[in-house]
């Protein structure tokens, strides 16, 4: 059995098995905490009982001849238990690719379902911490839909630096296309007034047989309720193998229990 394979089975044991974790007494989750727009996903979880819907719109410039539009990507977050959340990705995708003539390739992106747990609070110097396990299924339209499922895995650490400062960072390890790859990511958040955020990022991603892709966005968050937040960010390449640049906007609401 393969490495992608073994770790497919893992995936499937590992979110059987956060189900069948006892649940414990919790106090009412009062702070939206979203996943959006950042690549630098953080170890939060939403609280037991609670669902929550992130949803946007992504432009992507990949070279001087392709451009991805995705609308709507959207993630839905249902709170399971204390400290385990169930997650379900996808989006519709645009792709426009101009070589003398403009072609569009439209369709459904796979379908990812899996869990992010949160394994340890923050302590002192010691970050809070948690792991993700995603699987991409070839739930798509022909043209994107992977040839057999596709598991991604994530470790994300965050430190509070001030009372309205926090350092997030992540890890992760998984398969696009049927090729691994590596990925990192680390954003700095900074709340300025109660209702507004800004943060500073870096992230990237290797395949095993391309080059590395490093890319930095900046973005701008606002809690219009206290169930609902927009946000917009854009973002540009470090290096000349990673697309040109990014924008992106959209919203994360959270379903009153």
């Amino acid at each position: 059995m393969n490495l992608k394979k073994t770790l497919v089975l893992g995936l499937f044991s590992f979110s059987l098995s956060t189900l069948m974790l006892p649940a414990h007494a919790q106090e009412e989750q009062d702070v939206l905490n979203a996943d959006r727009p950042d690549n630098s996903q953080g170890p939060s979880v939403i609280s037991r009982g609670f669902v929550q819907v992130e949803a946007g719109f992504n432009y992507q410039k990949l070279d001087a001849n392709t451009r991805i539009y995705a609308y709507p990507t959207a993630l839905l977050r249902i709170g399971l238990l204390e400290g385990v959340e169930l997650r379900l990705q996808g989006a519709i995708k645009d792709s426009v690719i101009e070589n003398r003539t403009e072609r569009h390739i439209r369709g459904w992106g796979p379908l990812s379902v899996g869990t992010k747990v949160r394994l340890w609070e923050e302590s002192g110097w010691r970050p809070e911490a948690g792991i993700s396990a995603m699987l991409a299924l070839p739930l798509a339209s022909e043209v994107f839909k992977p040839d057999e499922p596709e598991p991604q895995f994530g470790l994300a650490f965050s430190n509070a630096l001030s009372e309205k400062m926090d350092l997030t960072y992540t890890v992760g390890y998984g398969w696009t296309k049927g090729s691994p790859v590596q990925s990192y990511g680390a954003n700095i958040t900074r709340q300025f007034i109660d209702k507004l955020t800004l943060y500073l990022e870096v992230f990237g991603s290797k395949e095993r047989s391309g080059p590395a892709e490093h890319q930095a966005d900046f973005g701008i968050l606002y809690l219009l309720l206290p169930n609902l937040q927009i946000d917009v960010a854009a973002g540009r390449r470090l290096n000349k193998e990673a697309p040109q640049h990014f924008v992106t906007t959209g919203l994360a609401f959270r379903l009153p229990r």
